[in-house]
This record gives C-alpha cells, structure tokens and sequence, in this order.
C-alpha cells in the first residue's frame, strides 16, 4: 500500500510540539423558562473546576438565553446556573473538549426558596469525534425497543429492513461488546433490549490499538454498570404482536472499594417468510430451468448473563474480573417445492423439500484486567486476558419426495458439531507528553476451531441409515496472531492529530482429517492509520481519516469438503481463498458533509457453477478490485435558543441523512466477466416530537430507489415506523409504544443475469407491520459505566453465510 501522503503529517507531528501552547476552552448554551419555553435574560453562569472547586470565570445570558464563556483554563468543569425567581441548577460534570456546547437547560420559577438540583452529566444522542460516532443511546428517541431499532432512529447507520442487517456507508460491521463479541451475527441485535446498552460507538476510524481484522468498521456496544456507592438496577419488557417479546435486568452494588454487578437479558419470538426463485441454466441441457417456493418459519430464543467485580486496591492500582454465558437457539421448519425443466421446455422431474433444523449458539468467556497508575495523570500501563469457550451445534432432518419415485423419498440426518477455544493476551502503556500522548502495545491470540460434520441418508436395500455418499468430514483449525502497535496524538491550537502502525503476523493450519487434506499460511502485514482534525468553531470540525484492515477467510470459508443443500446443489469452501485488504480514505465536516473512497482487493464473493449438466455448486472465491465512491449529507436540527434556526417549540429534534455511492468492481472467474458499476441512492430521516401531557412522539422513514446495473438489479426499500414514550414516577417508569412497518413494505426482490444463466428470487416476511409494548423501571437513581473491550472478533457465528 502506498503511504506518502501520510509523510506530511508524520513531519507535521514532530514539530508539532514547538507550535503547541496552554490549552484554552470555552462553552456555550441556553436557557429557557421551563413553563414558557422563552430564553431568560440575565442568567448568571458560573464555570468551576471539578477538582478544586475554584471559579473559573462566568457570565450572562443575552435576550435569547444564550450564553459563551471562554477563555476557561480547564477541561473537566462544573456549570452552575442561577437567578432570582428561579430553580438554581447544577452540571456537575462537563468535558470541554468533548462537549463544548451543553445545549438547552430549563429553569423552573419559583416564589419560594428550592433546593440546589445537580445534574450527573449531560451528553446529545450523537457525539462527534475525529475517528468515531457516540452515540448515547438513553437520549435516542424509541430506545425502549430492540438495539437495532434505537441504532436505527439515531440516523448513523443503515439497517436493511429485511434481515435486520447493519452496514456503515455500505460496508459491513465488526461487532464487539464488552471485551467480546456476541457470537451470531450483526442482524441478531434485533432481539436486545436497548435499554441494556449505555453506549454504542460506531467507529469509522479503527486506530492501531484495534485488531486489524474484521469488517471495515467497528460496532462496539458498552453495557451498563454502575459506579455510585449502593444497590441499584434496571428492568425492562417489551413484546410486539410479531411474535418477538424479549427484556433483561441489570444489577449493581458498590461500597468502598469493591463494586459487584451483574445482567441478564434475553428474549424469544418467531420469524417466517417466504422466498420465490426463477433459474434459467444457459448452457445445460436436463438442469435447464428451476423454479421453486419455500415456506420458513423460525422460532428462536437468546439469553445472556454476566456476573463481575471491580476493585481498587489503592488510589494506583485496580482489578476487574468478570465472566458472561450467552447461548442463542433457534429451530428451522422449511417446507419448499420445485420444478425442473430441460432445454426443450420439457418436464424434468419435481420434488419436494421438507427440512426441520436446530441451531444453537453457547459461549462461556472469563475476563481479567489490571491497571498501574503511575505519578503523572494518564500515564498508565494496563495488562488484559480473556478466554472463551464456544460450542455450535446444529442438526438437519431432509425429507425430499421426487416425482419420479413417490413412493421412496429421499431421507437424510446431518449434524455439526463446532466447538471453537480463544485465547487473547494484552499489554498497553499511555504516556502523556504535555499536550501530546505516546501508546503502545502488543496483544496474542491463539484459537483452534474443529467442524464434526455428520451424514446418514437411509438405505431403502438394507433398510438402515448409513453415509452412502461419504460427505462426513472432520476439520480441525489452528491460528496464531502476533501484534504490535504504536501510536502518537498531539493537540496543537485547533488541530488535533493521531497516527499510529499497527504490524501483525497470522499463522495458520488446517487439517482435514477425512480426506488428509492440509494447508498452511503465514501472513505478516503492516496497518497504517492517520487521523488529522481542525477546529473550524463550535459548530464544525474538518476531519480526515485514513486506515487499512484485513478480512481473514472464516473456517467455513476453507473446508474442501461437500454439503449437500438438495437433490441438485451443494456448497463446498475453497481452501485457495486468500485475505482480501481494504483501505478507507474520507473527509468530513463534522456531521453534516462526509466524503469517502473505500478501495478493496481480493474480495470475497459467492460464486455459482455447474457440475456434470445437472447441479449447481456454490463456493467462495476472491475477485479482483472494489472501488467505492460515496458522500453523506446529514441535516441534525435540536429545538435549542443556541441554534442558528428555530422551528415550533413541539419539534423536539429533527435529523434527515441523504447518501450517494458509485461502485466499481473489476474482476473474472473462468468465462464470467464479474465486472459492472453500481449507483445507489438513500434517504433516512428522524422527527421527534413533543406532545401533550410530556408524550414524545418519534418518527423513522427510510427510501432506497431500484438499483440496476449490468449484472443485477434490486428493487428498492421504504420503510415507516412510528413510537410514542412517557416517563411517570419522577422518571424512574418508562412506557413506550411502537408501530413498526407502517407501509407493510417487507417484499423485496432481486435479478442477476451472467453469461450462462438468470435468476430472479423475492423474499417476502410475513407480519412486519407489527405494534410493540415496552416498560422500563430504574430504582435507587441507576447510572451506567463503560467496560473494557479487547476481542477481535474472529470467533463470528455461521449464520446467513450462503
């Protein structure tokens, strides 16, 4: 990869410490009468250290309620607002450099003398930083329901209505929590509750200290925990006439020096669709034409519980400790019938395809962590270790009745035993250089994976079941990862830097044991990742970003070995794969204008061939190159005095995000010409409404046009939801209810021409339009704290592969 226009920035963050100077911040505001909804004039606003308590300086506010102090010392501050008539109120924790607009705060007046009230902190559903997007998911409108619903009203991803799937600028996601993934896919985050969820970072930027490995940008979920000395929790439900009920419990005692705590949530519900597919295979002459319809249903369950302590032993030294079991199961009824005809437009045969699955994913993960403090603030070395065990087994009863001998159906039991072990070591030292800071670390993985893959069709001649096509097959993994990382950021004036390589070396072996197959790869790469900001004003920050990142081919990527979907296809991994790279360039304007070009090579795609005249077979190859071009415009509207614009005082916040991307994609597979370009286009929007008697009222729409290009087409997507919350009992009971799919718009389908054959499949889900109740009760003042998070996530779950 070339990297000389990093050169310029490298030069830039040597002398940047000439150029740097005593830091500097300021903050700005309104406020409001709380009955009126008018800015007060004349608020006295006084800014205090969060250490000393010492004055910092002050001021007023003009005739709008607004008000600007500047010129303020330091970082971590408290703000204190009072005036004569009125409630005095209290921010008690304020990161200036973080947070330098506070927003909109209401006074209550008053004839009598009331009590001081503190707020803890104050943070906006989005937060915007050089390298990543908070967002704070207690202030995202409709975050009673499912984490992929709240994710999907604050606007910052994208969410496809028909598999819950979550990409970032059409890319795909790598998804972490807590120092571990969840081990199923992204789309299962539909099941979570929300209200379990502190945080979600959606990180568009991964610097060197992350693993380089996974999708091209990271999801990380932080969990709630408490850090106030007492009992305290949460407890919320929610259920929909979809079938999908699911909720959870978060527990926390703290005193002195120890803090317990512990979850559990979980959930369970049904889905069923109904997908349609048209063949035409150009060049057979028996396996001419195909045309089938399949009948799913899928009930599930989820659930997850952690149990963990923090302690300190001093003012220098703390242990975290903790573990976590999660175990997802779902169980497949899948009724299909199809129809194949030869090149003459001659009936074939037909045959129909009953298949009952069970699917379960459990995980058992352990946790340590340390942390030394030394003298100086931020310098400190920190030492991680995880390991987790992870069990997926699966079962598929076939049943398939050919037209041809009705009387005989073809019979076959197949199970998968994967049991996969990680182990994951990491060391970290900060050293802050004034204005500057200096990290470094290494981390090692070691992971072994083994498939049991299990076949018996039975023998109509000596009536028993037996493995008559020897697709039984064991496949033992094995993989090491060495890594090792620097990293160096400076504040200077309004520029803020951050550069960092990230070196690793990935050795692999696999065996299978049933065929004596085996393989080795050893892979050593370097990671460069620059992230260079500048302060404009308050309002607006110019951002570039630059990093590359790998995707490694999963297991069951690789596995030579055959499995059989029906009469006449079966998939099969291709042991060839190589890793496929891709490198990410974009420029921002804080959020409003972001501009990127995402170049990958050796991508992973699914590709179909046919065998013998008579059978289709999939695998994965790697193509060529991947160009996309792509800009965001996002309009973000708070009914705020402070705002340049002020629309009715009932719009509570409005957000209207518009996307455009370009896709090239270069590449050849034997006589497939997998060549074309793409454009697509979307519009997503959020209204927020405050209604009688303190109800909210949010809103979701999502448009997504057809898009045609020379080898598919797709039609396009709508989507409408609306909700409705309340908070009674000062607070601590939350209601919420939601109307998801209002247009009933869950049908999609899609077209692929190629050289040799055409397909047209639709997929439709049954009971989208849905209404869902959810109660939310906090008691003893319940507040969150972040955990630690050092997987990489590697150990993904199978799911939706083919």
């Amino acid at each position: 990869m070339t990297i000389k226009p990093v050169l310029p920035f490298i030069m830039l963050l040597l002398f940047s410490s000439l150029l740097s100077a005593q830091a500097s911040y300021k903050v700005t505001g309104a406020i409001a009468d709380s009955a009126t909804g008018k800015g007060i004039q004349g608020v006295n606003v006084v800014i205090l250290s969060r250490t000393d308590n010492k004055n910092l300086g002050g001021g007023t506010t003009d005739e709008k309620g607004s008000f600007l102090v500047d010129n303020i010392k330091k970082r971590n501050v408290r703000i204190k607002f009072s005036m004569m008539g009125y409630q005095t109120k209290m921010l008690d924790s304020v990161d200036l450099e973080e947070t330098p607009r506070v927003g909109l705060f209401k006074l209550r007046s008053t004839v009598i003398q009331m009590p001081e009230i503190v707020i803890q902190s104050v943070k906006p559903m989005v937060e915007f930083r050089v390298d990543r997007q908070v967002i704070n998911m207690d202030r995202v409108p409709g975050s009673m329901g499912s984490v992929t619903e709240a994710l999907k009203n604050s606007g910052t991803v994208e969410v496809n209505p028909s598999n819950n799937n979550i990409t970032v600028r059409g890319q795909s996601v790598k998804l972490q929590m807590d120092g571990r993934p969840f081990e199923m896919p992204v789309d299962m985050l539909s099941q979570m509750p929300a209200s379990m969820i502190e945080q979600v970072e959606v990180i568009l930027a991964p610097g060197a200290r992350e693993s380089a490995e996974g999708g091209a940008y990271i999801l990380n979920l932080v969990s709630k925990k408490n850090t106030m000395d007492n009992y305290n929790g949460s407890v919320n439900i929610s259920s929909s006439t979809n079938s999908m009920t699911f909720g959870g419990l978060n527990m926390n005692y703290k005193e002195n020096k120890l803090n317990l705590f512990s979850s559990i949530f979980g959930g369970f519900g049904k889905q069923s669709y109904v997908s349609e597919t048209d063949k035409f295979n150009y060049d057979s002459r028996s396996l001419y034409h195909e045309k089938g319809r399949s009948d799913n249903s899928m009930p599930g369950n989820m659930v997850n519980f952690k149990l963990g302590a923090d302690y300190d032993l001093d003012a220098n030294n703390s242990f975290t400790f903790y573990g976590a079991y999660s175990r997802t199961k779902f169980d497949g009824d899948s009724k299909s019938g199809n129809t194949v005809w030869n090149s003459a437009d001659l009936l074939q045969y037909s045959y129909s395809n009953y298949d009952k699955t069970g699917n379960t994913w459990a995980n058992l993960s352990f946790y340590g962590f340390y942390k030394r403090k030394f003298a100086d603030k931020g310098h400190e070395i920190t030492f991680d270790a995880m390991y987790t065990t992870m069990d997926m087994p699966s079962t598929s009863d076939l049943n398939i009745g050919y037209s041809y001998r009705p009387s005989a159906p073809y019979l076959q039991k197949n199970s998968t035993g994967t049991n996969a072990k990680t182990f994951i070591f990491k060391a970290d030292y900060t050293r802050p250089i004034e204005t500057a800071k200096l990290e470094a670390g290494y981390s090692y993985t070691y992971r072994t994976r083994r498939n049991d893959y299990s076949v018996r069709d039975f023998s109509y001649l000596v009536s028993d079941w037996q493995d008559s096509l020897r697709l039984s097959n064991i496949f033992d993994y094995r993989e090491d990862i060495h890594a090792a990382y620097a990293t160096y950021s400076q504040k200077f004036g309004r520029f803020d830097v951050k550069a960092g390589m990230r070196a690793e070396n990935l050795h692999t072996q696999g065996d299978q044991l049933t065929s004596g197959e085996n393989f080795k790869e050893n892979f050593f790469n370097l990671f460069p990742n620059l992230n260079v900001g500048y302060k404009l004003n308050d309002m607006f920050m110019l951002t570039f970003n630059m990093f590359r990142r790998v995707t490694y081919p999963q297991v069951y990527y690789i596995n030579p070995f055959k499995q059989y979907m029906g009469p006449n296809s079966y998939r099969m991994g291709n042991p060839g794969l190589k890793p496929y790279f891709l490198n990410s360039y974009s420029v921002s304007l804080s959020q409003y204008i972001n501009a990127y070009y995402v170049f990958s090579n050796g991508m992973f795609t699914r590709f179909t061939g046919n065998v013998d005249d008579s059978v289709s077979v999939y695998s994965f190859i790697n193509i060529g190159n991947n160009k996309t071009y792509g800009i965001e415009l996002t309009l973000p509207y708070f009914n705020s005095p402070a705002m340049p614009i002020h629309l009715p005082d009932f719009i509570s916040m409005l957000n209207v995000v518009w996307g455009f991307t370009y896709r090239e994609q270069e590449g050849q597979y034997l006589s497939e010409n997998l060549t074309y370009n793409d454009r697509r286009m979307w519009l997503r929007a959020n209204l927020s409404l405050n209604l009688w008697y303190d109800v909210n009222m949010s809103t979701y729409f999502m448009y997504s046009p057809r898009t045609k290009n020379s080898r598919t087409t797709a039609n396009g997507m709508k989507n409408l939801s609306i909700s409705f919350s309340k908070s009674v009992l000062e607070n601590k009971l939350k209601l919420s209810l939601s109307f998801s799919d209002i247009l009933n718009a869950m049908r999609f389908e899609d077209e692929t021409f190629g050289s040799n054959f055409y397909s047209h499949e639709s997929f439709t889900i049954n009971n989208s339009r849905s209404v869902s109740l959810g109660i939310t009760y906090m008691f003893n003042d319940y507040k969150p704290h972040r955990e630690r998070n050092i997987d990489d996530g590697r150990d993904k779950a199978e799911g939706g592969i083919f």
